[in-house]
């Protein structure tokens, strides 16, 4: 009998717990993207084998799936791209204002950018068509001290191109662009783990 791994455990208790909240969201193909760029159920089955897979300090071992590239626009109106080569390795965390367990996991995500922001870059992307009131976006970031750039998915993009089923997500790419590994909520011990296993390659 096969062993269950740890993230797939993690996504049988959130779905008990009632945390999993975007049960709902329709992810149609926005006009005019190629299918093959997105992530599909065995790119995300190499992803986290990958990340479950044991290593030592020495080793460096991606996943072999590279993370969708996509442009968006901040709160403020800047362009930003996700995707390829960078000089530091990303966490990119998909939410909304109304979903709980955002809430829950915001006070874990501000300790861990103020602790690792020199040496991972943070975006959160807000599922905007999600949101009945988009005034509550940047007052759910101030409420929770959340400092860092907020991306807005206004036509589900960055949520078809990474396959999003739920909310929150987690994606880690590293460096070269690789997806290191994803997670709908993690504890906040094991999110720091795998963050400082990411800062570190």
């Amino acid at each position: 009998m096969k062993r269950i791994g740890l993230p797939i455990l993690l996504v049988l208790a959130l779905l008990i717990s009632g945390f999993t909240l975007v049960q709902n969201l329709k992810l149609t193909e926005p006009t005019g993207f190629d299918p093959a760029r997105k992530i599909d159920a065995k790119a995300m089955e190499q992803i986290l084998m990958t990340a479950e897979a044991p290593k030592t300090a020495s080793q460096r071992r991606h996943s072999g799936v590279q993370a969708p590239s996509f442009t968006l626009k901040t709160l403020e109106g800047e362009t930003v791209s996700i995707g390829g080569s960078r000089n530091r390795p990303v966490l990119i965390h998909f939410w909304a204002s109304w979903c709980e367990a955002c809430a829950v996991e915001a006070p874990t995500l501000k300790r861990l950018h103020e602790q690792y922001k020199d040496h991972v870059d943070f975006y959160g992307i807000n599922v905007s068509t999600e949101e009945k009131n988009p005034e509550r976006i940047s007052a759910f970031m101030r409420m929770n001290g959340l400092a860092y750039p907020t991306l807005m998915d206004e036509n589900k993009r960055a949520a078809y191109l990474y396959e999003l089923h739920a909310l929150p997500t987690t994606f880690l790419i590293d460096k070269d662009g690789y997806i290191a590994d994803t997670f709908h909520m993690a504890d906040p011990i094991e999110f720091e783990q795998k963050l400082e296993r990411l800062s570190s390659e």
